[in-house]
């Protein structure tokens, strides 16, 4: 029942009330027959402001949880600031051949077999403030510390059978690439057409990237080594009890001239460019609103990168296609803050391994 509906009949309860106590006082001893309609009226009036209210917290509830799903969404107040801890485990494994073939099941040469493992913990601060109604602007600065092993089994050495097993443990902790941004509102959700939001981030490389890195294989790089400018697209549309949403997205990458490289138990180098590929994005989700504190979401998300470029040659194996599959719940705490856990992980052999994040935003 709305707001309107719940305020006629508490404007009518009143009414009949005051008759009921005009007529008492008219009439001895009719105040105690008319003391039970009264009541009753009184009752019908609370509940019906009572669901009222139930229904704009379920209504602000829906909002709340798609502004935070959505990634173009505007924020609820004037000031948000959020942290969010993440726990990621990649596990792979790898082939390494020294040697010739002779048939295509004989291999001469040296034959290891390496099983990596990665487990990397993340801490990211975001702060969002509102310029205006339709304008915000955003800052993410991310921590990382993070964990490698790697065993290697050696298989096959010449005609000799080895089984030999070398573990190689690591740990590594640096700060990551820090993100500046904004975002507008383009449009407002109508009855037909849904909300549209554009944004625009600038990515740094104050991040330990990949060429800052001997072995990146044992010390994971925190950061891309690139700055990255990232142009975005999204749309939602409230169809109650659910949030339906999407972005599309385009990044480019500035390329870097005259990088000075070492290699593991390798002389220097010097690559004289290297281009990083563009990338697309393109996600779809939805949110769905159980009462108004708890609200379950799921999205697919799919990033294509191109081939980078290696002193003007195409390097190849380069290009990346990683999707993504992200399921979570909003658990609304107050009008200011609320608790979003999600589980995301790969669907393919690009998008890594599985993340498990908890963001905690608070609103002013």
């Amino acid at each position: 029942m709305s707001q309107n509906e719940g305020g006629s009949d508490s404007s009518s309860s009143s009414q009949e009330a005051g008759k009921a106590a005009s007529s008492a006082s008219d009439k001895p001893g009719s105040a105690d027959a008319a003391s039970p309609k009264e009541d009753s009226e009184s009752s019908a009036a609370s509940e019906a402001l009572k669901a009222s209210k139930e229904e704009e917290e379920k209504s602000q509830a829906q909002t709340t949880a798609s502004e935070v799903i959505e990634k173009g969404g505007l924020i609820a107040g004037k000031f948000q600031v959020s942290l969010t801890e993440s726990y990621t485990h990649i596990q792979t494994n790898q082939l390494y051949i020294e040697g010739f073939g002779i048939l295509p099941i004989v291999v001469v040469g040296n034959v290891d077999i390496q099983n990596v493992r990665r487990d990397i913990f993340s801490t990211v601060f975001g702060a969002s403030y509102k310029l205006t109604n339709k304008l915000q602007v955003t800052l993410t600065v991310p921590w990382q510390y993070s964990m490698a092993s790697i065993s290697t089994a050696t298989g096959i050495n010449g005609r000799k059978v080895g089984s030999a097993n070398n573990e190689k443990t690591s740990q590594s902790s640096s700060l990551g690439d820090v993100t500046i941004g904004s975002f507008y509102q383009l449009t407002r959700e109508s009855l037909i057409l849904p909300s549209l939001s554009g944004g625009l981030d600038l990515k740094l490389r104050n991040g330990r990237d990949f060429f800052e890195t001997p072995d990146p294989a044992a010390h994971v790089p925190a950061g891309t080594g690139f700055y990255m400018l990232r142009a975005s697209l999204s749309a939602s549309k409230t169809s109650a009890p659910a949030v339906v949403y999407g972005s599309l997205g385009y990044a480019y990458n500035f390329p870097r001239h005259n990088i000075a490289y070492t290699p593991k138990n390798s002389p220097a180098v010097l690559i004289r460019s290297y281009e990083p590929g563009a990338s697309f994005n393109v996600s779809a989700g939805v949110s769905l609103s159980l009462n108004y504190q708890l609200s379950l979401n799921w999205s697919v998300a799919e990033a294509t990168q191109l081939a980078s470029r290696v002193n003007g040659s195409v390097s190849p194996n380069t290009a990346t296609n990683a999707i993504t599959f992200r399921m979570g719940g909003i658990w609304r705490l107050s009008r200011r803050t609320s608790i979003d856990l999600s589980l995301t992980t790969g669907l393919s052999n690009d998008a890594g391994g599985t993340t498990i994040a908890l963001r905690v935003p608070w609103s002013y």
